[in-house]
Formats: structure tokens, C-alpha cells, sequence
């Protein structure tokens, strides 16, 4: 398969997420690798999702570019094919780690029902590999291809709610799935560093 492995970002590519991405198992498949900057993260993403169409790419790998990903990922990821399973890192809040990470809970509507840390660590320890979740950051997110061709383009954005909210690119994203029925996964087993942040060692 062809795997691109892309870097949606408008500031510098942190150093530890690319030996991070330079250092993946890439399992005996075809991985190349781009970045898109310059734009805002949702044209990035947009801009990313076109080129791994064009490319003739299987799947796509966006990382951010503040996360460390594990050289397992890919592999991870990969081992029970779904069109999106995401990897998981600390969730951010201020300068000050409360345990949660970027994965929602199903149930739940507003995407306030945060996975924790321990949670999906419980979850490794009972061996679960795919875990369906209400949605969640596209810090690691592996996305089939043929995703960018059942829904409508752009196929992220900011939505901007009459009360003042938002839902940013990455949730919107997830909703944009479930609507055309495409569920949304998570690996356990995948865990990320959040460098910006100060949360390296948490996980």
C-alpha cells in the first residue's frame, strides 16, 4: 500500500515529531512524506486530504506538528483496517495536565466527555485495539482515502455556532463521518506526546 504521511501546520514541524515520523515502522509499505504550510489548519487538512487523492495514496497519516508519535503507529493503526482510527495524546488545557486526552466518549453530544489517560490505559491492559469513540483530535489520525470521496468538500472546517461556539476542523471532520456513516475509531495502544505544552511523559 501507499501511505502518505503528512504534516498540516502554519508554524515549524517540531524536531522530536519528525525523527518521530523518520523513525516509524513502516511495514513493509510504500511511505512518503509531505507538510502543507503556509495555511490555516483546516485548508492544510483540505489541502492534504486533495493531494493523497491525487497521489493514488491508500491511506493518509496526518500528524501534527507539535505531537511525537510511537514508531509502532503505523503499524498499530493499520492492523485492523478501519477508514479512521486515531492515536491519542494529552488533551490541552492551560499549562496544567487534568488527565484527559483528545478522545470523546460515545453518548455524549458536545464533545466535553473526554477519555482520560487511565481509561485507555485500562482499555490496553484488555487487549482492545479498536475502540469506537464519539470523535476527537486529528493530532494521529490515519484516514482512508476513499473517506475524502464520500463526503463533501472541504471536508474540514470551522463551524461557528449562533451562542459563540465552535467546533473546531478536527470534530467537524468526525461529524462530516458519522453523517455519511463512516464511524470513528481509536487505538489504544497508539500514544502520542503533546510537545508544545510541556506533556511529554504523561502517557
Amino acid at each position: 500500500m501507499k501511505i502518505l504521511v503528512a504534516v498540516p501546520t502554519y508554524e515549524n514541524i517540531q524536531p522530536e515529531t519528525f525523527k518521530s515520523i523518520f523513525g516509524l515502522d513502516k511495514c513493509g509499505h510504500w511511505v512518503v512524506f509531505d507538510y502543507a504550510s503556509g495555511y490555516d489548519v483546516a485548508t492544510a487538512r483540505n489541502h492534504i486530504g486533495n493531494q493523497a487523492k491525487t497521489e493514488g495514496a491508500d491511506y493518509v497519516l496526518m500528524v501534527d506538528n507539535d505531537v511525537r508519535i510511537p514508531s509502532e503507529a503505523l503499524r498499530f493503526l493499520l492492523e485492523t483496517p478501519v477508514d479512521v482510527c486515531l492515536g491519542f495524546y494529552a488533551h490541552r488545557w492551560g499549562n496544567v495536565f487534568d488527565g484527559r486526552t483528545n478522545l470523546c466518549r460515545l453518548g455524549e453530544y458536545n464533545y466535553t466527555d473526554m477519555y482520560t489517560i487511565d481509561q485507555l490505559r485500562t482499555l490496553r491492559e484488555q487487549n482492545i485495539t479498536r475502540e469506537k469513540i464519539h470523535g476527537g483530535g486529528l493530532g494521529c489520525a490515519l484516514i482512508n482515502t476513499t473517506v475524502f470521496d464520500r463526503i463533501p468538500f472541504p471536508y474540514f472546517s470551522w463551524t461557528h455556532y449562533k451562542d459563540g461556539n465552535v467546533l473546531g476542523e478536527d470534530l467537524n471532520f468526525c461529524e462530516r463521518c458519522k453523517e455519511a456513516g463512516i464511524p470513528i475509531y481509536a487505538d489504544p495502544r497508539v500514544a502520542c506526546a503533546h510537545l508544545f505544552r510541556n506533556y511529554k511523559e504523561v502517557l
